[in-house]
């Protein structure tokens, strides 16, 4: 047993548990008025209870405006200073208060469109020339035909772009698609409404970042304007414009300047931006351009010393320093009247590029839960029963060992919420993949060394050096498996955009907390247990006393299953071609009907169904109209829908089978238009790019830690396990989208687990094991994890099962992916990725030695 002192262990245990308990808190969203009064210096001013009721009338008298917005207004209005009726730290000014009163109300957890809905933006493009000008050798008319030939190209550029500024604000789960022929649609989850507000800033700014010098006698044109400003004339080849600017008390006011019309540069070469402050606390944003903005910039800035630079974006005048000195490092500050988050969101604007259109917001409408708050409660209890399955399989199967198990996953999962809301992750499907896969491998991390300690008492050890013979032998395994996953996930979550990066963030904070619970939580338990209870031994249950199979033997066999699997789901890929899969990827129609009465969105997609039409389903309302509730199918082109067009349209025949069934619902208006897939060029290209990358590293660490040939075998059974769920998942006639997509990542991270424990044990066995060929160490390396392999396979399977039947219809793709992942996975692991290695292996003088007596016995025999 481990003698070392566990007070230090114990300390930072309960630390790390209590930061992350406490970062839950709260995990629903609490009113915005009431936050506001937590917050206040005197919980009993007057001020304060003035500027409620004021805005409480604002939203009275107009149901658009939220409490954030009505609260603003009112104290800007009144001339009040937020700033000093509150506690924090570092406000500047009222909207830096109303930003810390949203972050303070919202709740701890960020739940994804899926889980929870949001809002929704309905973007209108409209072509900026000015960017496509950037063009070399393009005139108007060449511009113009460009950008109708190349529409989708730059939309796709578009999209791309807001979707890095929403990562920007740690959103990476939004879902955008084009709809119509000049039109995004762009689905934001969001913790507090009025948090659109901010989005919306975000969304609009186009970061066209220009810089303009300002006409030397600036200060007489300033007095000749000011003096007579009906008759003033700017003069030629120079624009008026007006900035916001502080006098020495901080009081705001307008200042004007005279700008030199053509700028002399602009921020297309901008690599950093980041909003700071100097040592008077001033805020700015510091720019740093390339090779080629850093030339140019010195250029400007060295030609006109003692000259002002003023520096415009979006058409706003921030800010018009004076030149003094030549600028050749290649970097510019911003300064002006913003708060801090309007600064961190104009970097983030500028990080991510202009855009190459003007973007209007045509409509804004609160969406519900993709997969239906039924759906939500059904996923919520089938996740709950199933995670009390797995505890009590556990608990049962070792016993008082499996008490600690349990005890290590119930903080896991604490400690994966609470990390997930301290860096303000958000929950979706995905991200529910991430964490079945987490606590899968941290079941299997328990398995493991519970497997080793049980190895070292049937040879005889005492329950000490058992624990500790145990931990240190699983622990290269547990160590190997879990950096394996984790190098896949950061690769993910750096290259990987949308969805993808979801996924990659919350699997990365499952692995860690995991590995912690696994390898030092649980080792301090028993610790603590050998200090004050005088246990002689622990018992397990076993049901696999002594396996002796002969795997290898049957490679053969194997290899022939799994090559007509491969060669059938290519075969049915090459017939299924693009219907394979579903609107994620392909776009299709989008049919809005006005409704009475609210039908459960399951309902629905089962009658849909019933006439041939596969549909995403969701309700909406207008965030402006009152009363204004849609309820929103999306439906792909297929055969079904060619053949209906013959008679009716889509939109027809959908309301005409809703109708009948739901008659009390009465489906009407609305409208019918094209929309693309969420799954977009840059998208795809990011996605495949990550997956490459995250197969490179995994080669080069199992082959250092190993061999080359364990790293082709593992990548060639990874590559087996999705060819071939997806071939099976197919023929039972489902489409891809978006969570299989994220359940096909999961079951690389699951295999890889898997096959990473027997690489362990072969190589164990191969240093400890005498006399035998490598064949045959390989086969018993296998049957000696074999317990370990079915028990982490059956407490997952546990967990899909539960989920396949009981978690609803909206997630039952995503399940069956998974549990075709976990059996496949677990068949890879034994006949594929063994018997790979073996193929790829060079016996040395003792292996070849052994090999010959072995063949010489098979003769004899």
């Amino acid at each position: 047993m481990n003698k070392k002192p566990y007070v230090l262990r114990l300390i930072i245990a309960l630390v790390v548990v209590a930061i992350f308990s406490f970062s839950i808190y709260p995990l629903t969203q609490r009113d915005f008025y009431d936050t506001f009064q937590n917050l206040l210096k005197d919980p009993n001013s007057a001020e304060a209870a003035e500027l409620i009721a004021e805005a409480k009338l604002m939203q009275a008298a107009d149901a658009t405006i939220y409490p954030s917005n009505a609260l603003l207004e009112a104290a800007n209005a009144k001339g009040i200073q937020l700033k000093n009726l509150v506690k924090g730290k570092d406000l500047q000014n009222n909207r830096d208060v109303i930003s810390l009163i949203r972050k303070e109300s919202s709740s701890s957890i960020r739940l994804g469109l899926d889980l929870n809905g949001g809002v929704e933006f309905m973007l209108e493009l409209v072509p900026n020339q000015e960017f496509l000008s950037k063009f070399e050798g393009a005139d108007s008319e060449q511009l113009q035909k460009r950008m109708q030939s190349e529409f989708n190209k730059f939309r796709d550029q578009a999209i791309e772009t807001l979707r890095k500024r929403l990562e920007g604000q740690n959103i990476y789960e939004a879902e955008i698609t084009p709809a119509g022929d000049s039109f995004i649609a762009l689905r934001v989850p969001i913790v507090a409404k009025d948090e659109m507000l901010k989005l919306m800033d975000i969304i609009k700014m186009s970061a066209r970042l220009r810089f303009h010098l300002v006409h030397p006698q600036n200060d007489e044109l300033r007095s000749a304007y000011r003096s007579d400003p009906e008759h003033f004339q700017v003069p030629p080849e120079y624009i008026l414009m007006e900035s916001i600017e502080a006098d020495k008390d901080g009081n705001p006011y307008k200042e004007v300047y005279f700008l030199k019309r053509r700028w002399e540069m602009d921020g297309r070469n901008i690599v950093e931006a980041s909003a700071s402050k100097d040592m008077y606390g001033q805020l700015s944003i510091s720019l740093g351009f390339d090779s080629t903005g850093t030339k140019r910039f010195s250029e400007v800035t060295s030609e006109n010393i003692g000259r002002q630079l003023a520096i415009v974006l979006d058409d706003k005048l921030y800010c018009a320093p004076m030149i003094r000195v030549a600028i050749t490092d290649g970097q510019a500050r911003i300064t002006g009247d913003f708060s801090q988050e309007e600064a961190k969101n104009i970097a983030d604007a500028l990080v991510s590029g202009s855009m190459p259109f003007q973007i209007n917001v045509d409509a804004v409408f609160i969406t519900d839960p993709t997969l239906g708050k039924d759906n939500v409660a059904n996923g919520i209890w089938a996740g709950i029963l199933a995670l009390v399955c797995t505890m009590l399989f556990v608990g049962v199967y070792y016993l008082r060992a499996g008490l600690v198990a349990v005890f290590a996953l119930a903080v896991n999962m604490i400690l994966v919420l609470g990390m997930m809301a301290a860096f303000s992750a958000t929950l979706t499907l995905p991200g529910i993949a991430g964490i079945i896969l987490t606590m899968g491998m941290a079941v299997d991390a328990n398995v493991l060394i519970f497997e080793r300690i049980r190895e070292e008492l049937n040879a005889g050890k005492n329950l000490g050096t058992a624990i500790d013979l145990g931990y240190q032998k699983a622990f290269s395994a547990v160590l190997d498996a879990n950096l394996t996953t984790l190098f896949t996930a950061l690769i993910l979550m750096w290259v990987g955009t949308g969805p993808v990066k979801g996924f990659a963030i919350t699997l990365t904070i499952g692995i860690v907390t995991s590995m912690f619970t696994a390898l030092f939580l649980t080792r301090l338990v028993f610790d603590i247990i050998g200090r004050y209870f005088s246990f002689k031994t622990m018992k397990m249950c076993a049901f696999l006393s002594h396996p002796n199979f002969n795997f290898i033997g049957k490679r053969k066999i194997a290899f022939c299953i799994s090559g007509v699997l491969i060669a059938g789901t290519l075969i049915l890929a090459v017939v299924k071609n693009t219907s394979m899969f579903g609107v994620d990827f392909t776009g299709g129609t989008l049919i809005t009907f006005n409704y009475q009465e609210r039908v459960p969105q399951d309902d629905i997609v089962k009658a849909l169904k019933s006439i041939g039409y596969d549909a995403r389903v969701a309700y909406k309302e207008s965030a402006s109209v009152a009363d204004n509730r849609s309820l929103e199918i999306m439906i792909r082109e297929n055969e079904k829908i060619q053949q209906d067009l013959a008679t009716s349209s889509p939109k027809e025949k959908i309301a005409e089978c809703l109708n009948r069934t739901f008659p009390a619902a009465q489906f009407d208006g609305g409208q019918e238009s094209s929309v693309g897939g969420l799954i977009g060029e840059e998208f795809s290209k990011s996605a495949l790019i990550a997956i490459a990358m995250s197969f490179l590293v995994i080669i080069i660490y199992i082959s250092f830690r190993y061999e080359f040939g364990y790293a082709i075998a593992g990548i060639v059974a990874l590559i087996h396990d999705v060819i071939v769920a997806t071939g099976i998942f197919l023929l039972v006639g489902r489409e891809i989208t978006l969570p299989v997509i994220a359940a096909l990542l999961t079951i690389i991270g699951y295999s890889l687990n898997d096959t990473i424990v027997i690489f362990d044990r072969i190589r164990e066995d191969r240093k400890l094991v005498t006399g035998k060929s490598f064949a045959e160490i390989v086969n018993q390396s296998i049957n000696e994890t074999l317990s370990r392999t079915i028990l982490t396979s059956l407490t997952t399977l546990l967990v899909l099962i539960v989920l396949f039947f009981f978690g609803g219809i909206a997630i039952n793709d995503f399940v069956l992916v998974m549990l075709l992942g976990v059996i496949i996975g677990t068949y890879s692991s034994i006949f594929i990725s063994s018997s790979l290695v073996i193929g790829w292996h060079r016996p040395g003088r003792a292996e070849k030695s052994a090999e010959v007596k072995t063949g010489a016995r098979e003769i004899a025999g």
